[in-house]
C-alpha cells in the first residue's frame, strides 16, 4: 500500500458506549471477513475479538508483520536471537560491512514457481555461498534468499542467465527492514496452491501463543462485516472499522477477484494503492456535512408555536355525512336519531325511498325468474 494514503484511509477507531471516538489505530491488519461473527467469538483477559478468516488482505498483512517480527528478533543485535557474526576466511568487502557492523543481503531471483525448490536447493549446496538457511517466495514468479556476502553469488547467477536483484537489509530500521523479504505473504493462497509453503526458514524464534476461549453467542445478533465492531476491551471500548470500508457488495467481489489474480507483491501493492486512493476519496465525501443551523432564541420559538396554532385554528372541517344502511329484509328499518337544520333526509322521504327500493328488488327478482324459465324452455328438446 502507498505510504501516503494507507495510514489515513485504513484508520480504525476506538469508541465508547456513547459512540464517541476515544482513539484511532492502524486498521490495515483488521480482518475483512470474520468467521461467523454472529455466532462465535473469542475471549481472553476481558478482551473480546472475532475469529479471523486468514485469507483477506488484513489477515495476510498481519501474518507478514508477525514474520517480520521473528526475523527482527533473530538477526537484530538488540533482539533475543544471536547477533550476526562475520564469517571466517572472507574478505571484508565481500562480507558487506557497514561501519563495522555485518549486513545481510536479500537476493531476489526471478524463476517460475515450479523451479523455486530445485534452484534454491542447488544454490544452498554450493560451499562458496554464505546463504542463510531458508527460502521466501515472492509470488509465483520469484523467490528470495538471505546472504551474508554479495561477491560470489552474482557471478554464478549471471553465468546461469538468471535474472536477480540484490539489496541490503538495513537492520537499523527494525521490523520495517524486512518488508521486501516478507512481501510474498500478502499474495493470496490461490496463487501458490494448497500444498506449497510461502516461506521456509530454520532457527526463527517462536512467537508466544495467546490462548483464547471460544464462546458461543446464545442469542442471534445481526452483524455487518464492514461496519460492526471487531473487538471489545475491558474498558468497554469497541474497535470499529473505518467508515470507508462500507463498499458495495459488487465492489468487494471485484476487489477480491483482482487480488486473487495478482501473482507478485508488486501487483498486490498496486491494487491496494488504488483501494487506498478510493477510500481516501470516499472519506472526504463522508466528511462533507451541511452547515450548522443557528440556535433559535426564546422569542423565535414562541412566535413559531403561535403561527402553528393560528394556522391550525384557521382550518375548516366539513362534516362527513353518516351513511344510510338499508336492512337486508324489506320489513322495518333502522330508526335514525333526530337532527337539526335538515342535516339528513326527512323521515317520509326515507320511507318512500325504502319502498321504491323494495319494489325495484321485487321487479328485478321477477325478471330474473322469467329469464331462467325462458332459458330452460329453449334447452328442452321438442
Amino acid at each position: 500500500m502507498r505510504s501516503g494514503t494507507s495510514g489515513r484511509a485504513f484508520a480504525a477507531t476506538w469508541r465508547d458506549e456513547r459512540g464517541e471516538t476515544a482513539g484511532t489505530t492502524y486498521g490495515g491488519t483488521m480482518c475483512w471477513f470474520p468467521v461467523k461473527p454472529w455466532r462465535i467469538k473469542i475471549v481472553r483477559d476481558g478482551y473480546e475479538h472475532i475469529v479471523r478468516c486468514r485469507e483477506c488482505p488484513g489477515c495476510l498483512e498481519f501474518e507478514r508483520r508477525r514474520l517480520a517480527e521473528r526475523l527482527h528478533a533473530k538477526y537484530s543485535n538488540a533482539g533475543h536471537g544471536a547477533p550476526l557474526k562475520p564469517a571466517p576466511r572472507v574478505h571484508a568487502s565481500a562480507r558487506g560491512f557497514s561501519n563495522g557492523v555485518p549486513t545481510l543481503f536479500v537476493v531476489r531471483i526471478w524463476a517460475p514457481i515450479e523451479k523455486h525448490a530445485a534452484l534454491c536447493h542447488a544454490l544452498h549446496r554450493r560451499r562458496g555461498f554464505q546463504l542463510e538457511p531458508g527460502m521466501y517466495r515472492l509470488g509465483a514468479s520469484s523467490f528470495a534468499l538471505l546472504s551474508r556476502e554479495r561477491a560470489t553469488l552474482p557471478r554464478v547467477l549471471r553465468t546461469a542467465n538468471v535474472r536477480f536483484r540484490i539489496e541490503p537489509v538495513r537492520l537499523s530500521r527494525g521490523r520495517r527492514a524486512w518488508r521486501s523479504l516478507t512481501a510474498g505473504l500478502i499474495v493470496t493462497r490461490e496463487i501458490y496452491g494448497e500444498q506449497t509453503k510461502r516461506f521456509y526458514s530454520r532457527g526463527l524464534p517462536i512467537l508466544a501463543r495467546d490462548k483464547w476461549e471460544v464462546v458461543k453467542i446464545a442469542k442471534y445478533q445481526g452483524y455487518d462485516r464492514f461496519g460492526s465492531p471487531r473487538g471489545k476491551s475491558y474498558r468497554k471500548l469497541v474497535l470499529v472499522p473505518p467508515e470507508v470500508w462500507k463498499l458495495r457488495r459488487t465492489d468487494r467481489r471485484a476487489l477480491r477477484g483482482l487480488l486473487c489474480r495478482q501473482s507478485d507483491p508488486e501487483g498486490v501493492r498496486k491494487v491496494m494503492g488504488l483501494v487506498a486512493d478510493a477510500c481516501r476519496s470516499a472519506g472526504r465525501a463522508f466528511l462533507v456535512s451541511a452547515p450548522a443551523k443557528p440556535v433559535l432564541e426564546k422569542d423565535q420559538i414562541v412566535a413559531w408555536y403561535r403561527r402553528i396554532a393560528e394556522s391550525a385554528g384557521a382550518r375548516t372541517f366539513a362534516p362527513t355525512p353518516t351513511p344510510i344502511i338499508t336492512p337486508s329484509s324489506g320489513e322495518g328499518g333502522y330508526v335514525s336519531s333526530e337532527h337539526e337544520q335538515g342535516e339528513l333526509m326527512p323521515m317520509a322521504l326515507a320511507r318512500a325511498r325504502e319502498n321504491d327500493s323494495a319494489e325495484a328488488r321485487k321487479r328485478r327478482a321477477i325478471k330474473d325468474s322469467m329469464e331462467i324459465i325462458e332459458r330452460m324452455r329453449l334447452r328442452t328438446p321438442k
